[in-house]
């Protein structure tokens, strides 16, 4: 599955799987909406929005008003901010949750001002742009005992439960390697000055980014937004290119399926293809190394291997799927299972012939937003809460540092630092602009 497909996938999974909610019954605590705040109310943020419009919508925040200009008009009666500052000191009494989905070098400040001062919070994909930033935010979450959720929409899926619940079961046998691979590959730009095309305030866009705004003449792609719009993913400044947008989706499955927490060591290979000033490569390999546990779920050392750029799990391209453009593969000693968002494939022949599925363990989802409404107002666990999401989003982050510091790098969970590779530092956290504190 492209990119394209991919992000229309989730607007209509999100639509498909709220039509479908399993019935329950109503409380007290059901009927009374929560007062939201919408940092970031179009696109991926849009789907975001109608994930939650059941609420009470009190305040919207986009630093362009032209891309808040439908959630405007479908809630007149929100207060409308174009910094997310202004927002909390302005209505911080009046609400109980914010969804944050604004791009990811402007995760963590929203989110942190929510947490901070006691509000939940539901954060897209990847929670942070730096691993400093995560492990901040997961203890500040802990700490306030507030309830959270990642966007990480497809964890709601049928699919993705039944492909858990065959993992888990053993059926696959003990699984030594998982290959999880995306075909999807970044939209070429070459700088273009200082000037900005935008009609917005560029420095609220820039928000904490110490840099200064530089105009990008973006390729013609199926994707077209105005500069810095979506394509501000590409740049290291901004995003983590690849494998931030695409890796917490992919690699929540092998996380949920095999209860993966943090790599010991990650290596990092890769290459820019694409005619360009972007900074982060369209063609990567990352593997990473987690150890074993015992106990209830025992199972042994699990090698994942991440590529990008390509159409299977090898970055020479010779390794295909046919249907499987962009999935995820558990290597069992029993047999194979190849998985995408919507379906999954047993493999060998001789194995899927004498395959019996288990038992259905995991319930259908009532919504991964709703999952997020009804834990704030009745209690209970949201499934891609910040503890989990933020130990998916670690691993993911630091494929990046290992590329980035061209090195194998060995990572200490306890201590949240590289332990042997001194350059590896500067890629777990960043400065700050003056005026910005987190």
């Amino acid at each position: 599955m492209n990119s394209i497909n991919r992000r229309r996938f989730l607007a209509s999974a999100t639509a498909a799987t709220a039509a479908t909610l399993l019935a329950r019954p109503t409380s007290a605590a059901d009927v009374r909406r929560l007062n939201l705040a919408i940092i970031g109310p179009a696109n991926r943020g849009g789907a975001n929005l109608d994930g939650v419009a059941s609420e009470n919508i009190v305040a919207i925040c986009d630093v362009d008003e032209a891309n808040a200009a439908a959630a405007r008009k479908r809630f007149p009666n929100a207060e409308f901010f174009t910094d997310y500052r202004k927002l909390f000191d302005t209505v911080l009494k009046k609400i109980d949750a914010v969804v944050v989905s604004t791009p990811d070098h402007n995760h963590a400040h929203p989110t942190m001002m929510a947490l901070t001062n006691g509000k939940h919070v539901y954060c897209e994909k990847p929670l942070c742009h730096t691993v400093s930033e995560v492990r901040l935010v997961r203890k500040t979450a802990a700490a306030k005992k507030l309830v959270t959720q990642m966007g990480t929409q497809i964890h709601a899926t049928d699919n993705y439960r039944r492909v858990v619940e065959i993992v888990k079961s053993g059926a696959l046998g003990p699984i030594s390697h998982v290959h999880v691979w995306n075909s999807s590959r970044p939209v070429g730009g070459t700088r273009a000055g200082k000037t900005p095309s935008a009609k917005f305030d560029v420095d609220l866009w820039l928000g904490p980014t110490p840099v200064e705004f530089f105009e990008v003449n973006v390729a013609k792609s199926g994707w077209a937004f105005q500069w810095p719009h979506f394509h501000w993913r590409w740049w290291w400044e901004f995003g983590g290119g690849t494998l931030a947008d695409l890796g917490c989706h992919y690699m929540d499955l092998p996380f949920w399926a095999l209860d993966l927490t943090a790599p010991t060591t990650v290596k990092a290979t890769g290459r820019r293809e694409y005619v360009g000033d972007n900074t982060t490569p369209d063609v990567m390999q990352v593997d990473y190394q987690f150890p074993a546990i015992s106990g209830m779920h025992a199972r042994p050392d699990v090698k994942l291997s991440w590529y990008h750029g390509v159409g299977g799990p090898s970055l020479d391209g010779k390794e295909t799927y046919k249907g499987y453009g962009s999935a995820v593969m558990f290597v069992g000693e029993k047999g194979k299972l190849i998985a995408d968002y919507g379906k999954f494939t047993l493999l060998p022949d001789e194995f899927a012939k004498s395959f019996v599925a288990p038992a259905k363990s995991i319930a259908a989802s009532v919504g991964h937003h709703k999952e997020w409404i009804d834990a704030i107002k009745n209690g209970g666990p949201t499934t891609c809460n910040f503890d989990y999401s933020g130990g998916l989003t670690e691993a993911v982050l630091l494929g990046n540092v290992a590329y980035r510091c061209e090195a194998e790098i060995a990572w200490d969970a306890a201590t949240a630092s590289v332990t042997n590779v001194k350059s590896a530092a500067q890629y777990l956290s960043k400065d700050y602009r003056k005026g910005w504190t987190i």
